[in-house]
């Protein structure tokens, strides 16, 4: 196994750290220095990611002209798009609602850097890689090739994209040499099981040349199987964050329960109203994770295997919902924070009740992945559902 400390070889074009935070699709990186825009051009250039730069100014910027403008804490992005009219108040601040106007007040305009991986792109990045070794390669299933190497031949698997289970299996590695290459340098390590002899590389030290394909495959093919495995067959390697573990962030109060009804573009907590018709964007969101929690209800799931929804996924289903496409995911971000203070407010304000900000939705944390991973649901333990009364005369 290549070592994730090893430096780049002298005439490799692209840092391995650079290229490690690339590789994650969907990543945005905020204000990117050249290297890592040379190094996104270059990964770009051989196809392994899309790349697409975005300018915003930042509502409160004490180098600016309207410093300080009400809120001189206000961190709110205000992304530049063509067409928009700033003499028309088109840019406004989408937390604090102030409109800005960046050219006429020659505004400090930040960069992002939004990339997304190319599967296309890596897997015939993998192909040319392995055709240059000049033996026979046969792509034996998705994203999983076999290479004539030594007596036995070898097997390349991109663990990301494999969609047979078998290839990702003790019992399959075990028996077959088969190196893996992740591409989600996320969690490298901790997605994997524990087994010194597993073969694993991350696409990261590929490109940056931190690990040599030819000579990890040429090694695995001198060892051949591992001499001893325990008797077992389990993953050897999980796409998504498992073993799941949910820790919420907020343990729950024992015995605290709270009625929650939700109605037509309305939430009610004992009664009361705790997001509003008008709430838009919180009520799309309460209404997506009130779904996937009368579906765990409905499936008898014990509350601490109560599902969670990342960002990601959330994201996608208020696209499906509202028809509008959602670049930020801070924004969202952000209005979940509202929507778990605003129910805390109104229920401590109009009930007089104990309750904390997660009582109701709840953030947890999926432990098992390198550096955790978060996602939101209605909380299980606090949170008992009863149909919407409408009629409350």
């Amino acid at each position: 196994m290549a070592s994730r400390s090893c430096r780049r070889k002298s005439g490799s074009s692209v840092d391995r750290e650079e290229a490690a935070r690339l590789l994650r699709d969907g990543a945005v990186t905020r204000d990117p220095s050249p290297a890592l825009l040379k190094a996104a051009k270059r990964l770009e250039k051989i196809g392994l990611v899309e790349t697409r730069i975005r300018e915003y100014v930042l509502c409160a910027e004490p180098r600016d002209a309207d410093f300080p403008p009400r809120n001189r804490h206000c961190r709110g992005r205000i992304y530049l798009k063509d067409g928009l009219d700033e003499s028309g108040y088109e840019y406004r601040c989408p937390e604090c609602e102030r409109p800005v106007f960046p050219e006429r007040l020659r505004k400090r305009r930040h960069q992002e850097l939004h990339t997304k991986v190319s599967r296309q792109g890596v897997e015939s990045y993998i192909s040319s890689q392995l055709t240059r070794l000049k033996v026979g390669i046969k792509e034996i299933s998705e994203a999983v090739y076999r290479v004539d190497l030594g007596d036995m031949g070898v097997v390349v698997c991109i663990a990301d994209y494999c969609a047979e289970e078998k290839f990702l299996t003790r019992d399959w590695a075990a028996t077959h040499p088969t190196c893996y290459i992740v591409v989600n340098p996320k969690g490298f390590e901790e997605r994997f099981l524990e087994e010194e002899w597993l073969r694993r590389v991350s696409l990261a030290d590929v490109v940056s040349g931190a690990a040599e394909l030819e000579k990890v495959l040429r090694e695995l093919a001198a060892s051949g199987p591992p001499p001893s495995v325990r008797n077992v067959s389990v993953p050897v390697y999980t796409k998504g964050p498992a073993p799941v573990v949910i820790e919420p962030l907020q343990p729950s109060v024992k015995n605290r329960r709270f009625v929650v009804e939700v109605g037509p573009n309305v939430v009610l907590v004992e009664g009361e109203v705790v997001v509003a018709p008008q709430a838009g964007p919180r009520y799309e969101i309460f209404h997506i994770l009130w779904n996937r929690f009368l579906d765990d209800l409905k499936e008898a799931i014990p509350p601490e295997q109560h599902g969670l929804i990342n960002i990601r996924d959330l994201i996608k289903e208020l696209e499906s919902r509202t028809g509008k496409y959602i670049e930020d995911e801070t924004t969202v971000r952000r209005t979940i924070n509202r929507l778990q203070s605003d129910i805390e407010t109104a229920v401590k304000k109009k009930l007089g009740l104990p309750i904390d900000r997660e009582d109701i939705v709840q953030t947890c944390r999926w432990k098992g992945q390198g550096e955790g991973d978060y996602g939101y649901r209605i909380n299980p333990f606090t949170v008992a559902a009863r149909p919407y009364q409408a009629d409350r005369s």
